[in-house]
């Protein structure tokens, strides 16, 4: 619970304010300058309201002195009609708001509302900018490949302006990573980055979770909520996996694409905005329109500037490079005391084919210094057992049916494809059984024992 200061000569204000905030705020009180400096020092103070007009030390003296001890509170400063001057020249010390006495009891809950909320959106928005890490830096980005430096030129270039931009990708190729290199190397590199994971919310909670809600929009909507654009405004707003948004909510996104405003889940006041929209995926949108899964209009409004990521089994030259980064990252993280790689097994890793790309890459070189860090050299028995028995068909969903003809039995390559399918399915239910099988149509029964046969743990 937020705790409210009332600073005022009169009891009676004293009181009439506890009364009016008890049942929302924890309130103190003091009815003179000096008290309320000593409440300051000693307790953690959310918000003040101060009288402007007190005998001995003056509301605006107490505000001078706020300034040089608790500089970062956010005061409201009560006056009467003939006090207005001094009330505005308390804005300009640094006060939030003013209202004029004999005041409404729905005003100020409103004024005092508004304030906080403005606190909190501020440090949030504060601490999305202190998010910034050195990871995503465009120094970091690893890849010596042709391809890769194609990319880093268009990233450069896209970087200078405000286009949409799609980037496409398989998962884990960094879709992310280049999102963020664009928006540090521009304009607004200053300015907040906000990133979406669509499949990541319900239908209904990403409405919320883009455009913000009003208190009282929904069930346990207790207070307002900025949303992410309202969060992004002036930087870059980020939509990871766009594909998986519904048609309702496309329809939305794109009215804000074209207009740049907002209304609230459950309100009626128009917000605008000014961001940046880079958007990713992973699957070919174009036949998401064709299957009537996403919106023609959309596509063209987000696809100014596409990139392509390729997978990492088309940039093989980036491998070594990669695994060399990601071995002395985690080796001074983990204090592993291993010196390298030997040549043998560096082979093996070079050659797989990386189905999950850099995440899985990265996610295999933590695993081994974790484990086996304090070996001298990481060796070929230390990795896990699809690259050491040299596994390295591509997946069955990332190749043509047709190039399996004449090559393995049909047994095999029905089992690859359900395995596949299966796995992908736990993927996207978040390793929740009963929700993969409603996504493969099929009973939760079936799934296990489809599992247990195809040795899915």
């Amino acid at each position: 619970m937020k705790t409210i200061l009332v600073v005022d000569d009169e009891i009676s204000i004293l009181e009439s304010f506890r009364m009016i905030l008890k049942d929302n705020y924890r309130v103190l009180t003091a009815n003179n300058g000096a008290k309320a400096l000593e409440i300051l020092h000693g307790e953690s103070i959310n918000l003040v309201i101060l009288d402007i007009i007190m005998p001995g030390m003056s509301g605006l003296d107490v505000l001078k002195e706020m300034n040089k001890v608790v500089p970062d509170i956010d005061v409201i400063v009560v006056t009467a009609v003939k006090a207005v001057k001094t009330a505005i020249e308390a804005m300009k010390l640094g006060a939030s708001d003013y209202v004029i006495k004999p005041f409404d009891v729905e005003e100020i809950r409103l004024i005092i509302d508004k304030t906080l909320q403005s606190r909190a959106l501020s440090q949030e928005v504060a601490y999305l900018r202190s998010e910034i890490h050195k990871d995503f830096e465009f120094s970091n980005i690893i890849g010596q490949s042709p391809a890769m430096k194609q990319i880093f030129d268009t990233v450069v270039r896209v970087a200078k302006g405000n286009s949409p931009v799609l980037i496409r990708g398989e998962s884990g190729t960094g879709k992310e990573l280049i999102a963020r290199a664009i928006h540090f190397q521009g304009l607004r590199k200053t300015k907040p980055f906000v990133a979406v994971s669509c499949p990541n919310l319900h239908d209904t909670l990403l409405e919320s979770e883009l455009f913000g809600h009003e208190k009282g929009a929904f069930t346990n909507a207790t207070d307002r909520k900025a949303g992410r654009f309202e969060l992004a405004n002036g930087g870059t707003i980020f939509l990871d996996e766009i594909s998986e948004m519904s048609l309702p909510n496309q329809a939305k996104l794109l009215r804000v694409l074209q207009e740049y405003e907002f209304v609230r889940v459950g309100g009626t006041k128009t917000i605008s905005i000014d961001v940046r929209l880079i958007a990713a995926t992973n699957v070919d949108l174009k036949s998401a329109i064709a299957k009537g899964i996403f919106r023609e209009d959309l596509f063209y409004r987000i696809n100014v500037v596409p990139i392509d990521l390729p997978p990492l089994r088309e940039r093989k030259d980036d491998i070594a490079f990669l695994i060399d980064h990601y071995f002395q990252k985690y080796k001074d993280e983990l204090h592993a005391k291993a010196k390298r790689i030997h040549p043998s097994t560096m082979k093996l890793l070079e050659d797989y084919c990386w189905p999950g790309n850099i995440r899985e890459l990265k996610n295999v070189v933590e695993r081994v210094l974790t484990l086996y860090g304090d070996n001298e050299s990481i060796l070929c028995e230390h990795l896990p057992l699809e690259i050491r028995r040299n596994d390295n068909d591509i997946p069955f969903h990332l190749i043509n049916p047709g190039d399996l003809l004449g090559t393995e039995s049909l047994d095999t390559v029905v089992s690859r494809i359900e395995k596949a399918l299966i796995e992908k399915a736990l993927i996207k239910a978040n390793g929740r059984q009963t929700k993969a099988a409603q996504f493969l149509k099929t009973t939760r029964r079936i799934l296990r024992y489809k599992m247990d046969k195809l040795g899915i743990s």
